[in-house]
């Protein structure tokens, strides 16, 4: 944890910080410059509102995201988008978490009244980026092109009696540990169809190895891991690509969703045929009308 996190210094210092990160983004918003603020937020990231939550994975997500707000705000006349920090904190060294007010004005007229936002912005090599998003709109989809501002609820959420972030730098070896237990569960128990793979002429060994994790709140992870199968120590099939969402509960780190690129049409298959097309969490939102959602 920095020196002076939880004092004026620190505080000071984190203000300082999300504003500049508001101020870019305000202006790539009015103007839809993509560029911008793809420069601004780093992916995966969390956008959530009253109605719903979505993972956004991709630039193209992204651009549609900035590119319907920025839309909305055309629509309703805006030429003044000012996003004001009220509060901001270090969490630990890369990351803070602050709320600010979002004011929509055509000249001095107030267009949708203001809505507060919590943020959590992260440094990567001392670029402060936004990986977290929560704001008091009404929204049940992707992307949000309606500025309409939920009548009730905060995001001004208590804080978690656990929020590992505090103490844990890096989320990538607590997803590790849970792709090791989750391994070896699954070779034990006999759950799902890794175990006939790894047991039969296909392979004889079964691993998963993880390659990138990011917090996408005090108790979500969002990681992306290898599956791999081994016979004689030589790769059985290419690496399949997969994804899990994690979250933590009283009981520990829990597994909330997962998605592998395999290609198969239809389950139970023998052997998976692995594609390097794996899903995002917002094309399967979609596809299975699970909107909205408790992520």
């Amino acid at each position: 944890m920095r020196e002076g996190a939880g004092n004026q210094v620190g505080h000071a210092e984190a203000m300082l910080l999300l504003q500049e990160l508001l101020d870019t983004q305000s202006r790539a918003l009015l103007e839809g410059d993509t560029v911008a603020m793809r420069a601004t937020v780093n992916m995966p990231y969390r956008r959530q509102t009253a109605a719903a939550a979505v993972i956004v994975e991709s630039t193209a997500d992204m651009e549609r995201g900035v590119l319907a707000f920025s839309e909305s705000l055309r629509a309703l006349g805006v030429n003044h988008l000012i996003r004001l920090a009220t509060d901001a904190e270090f969490l630990n060294d890369s990351l803070i978490e602050g709320h600010y007010v979002t004011h929509t004005l055509h000249n001095a007229t107030q267009m949708v009244p203001s809505f507060l936002n919590r943020v959590v912005m992260q440094s990567f090599d001392g670029d402060w980026r936004m990986i977290e998003l929560a704001s008091e709109l009404e929204s049940r989809g992707w992307p949000i092109n309606l500025l309409h501002v939920a009548g009730s609820g905060s995001v001004r959420n208590s804080k978690d009696a656990y929020d590992p972030r505090r103490d844990v730098s890096h989320p990538l070896p607590v997803y590790q540990r849970f792709l090791a237990r989750l391994t070896d569960a699954t070779v034990a128990q006999d759950f799902d169809l890794t175990v006939n793979m790894s047991n039969g002429d296909t392979a004889d060994t079964f691993e998963r190895t993880a390659q990138s994790a990011q917090f996408l709140g005090p108790n979500i992870i969002c990681g992306y891991h290898d599956s791999l199968f081994l016979k004689a120590g030589q790769k059985a099939i290419p690496p399949i690509k997969s994804r899990m969402i994690l979250k933590h509960t009283g009981m520990g780190w829990k597994l909330k969703h997962v998605t592998n690129a395999i290609a198969n049409p239809k389950y139970p298959f023998g052997t998976p045929e692995p594609t390097t097309a794996l899903p995002t969490h917002r094309e399967i939102q979609e596809r299975t009308k699970s909107w909205p959602t408790s992520l």
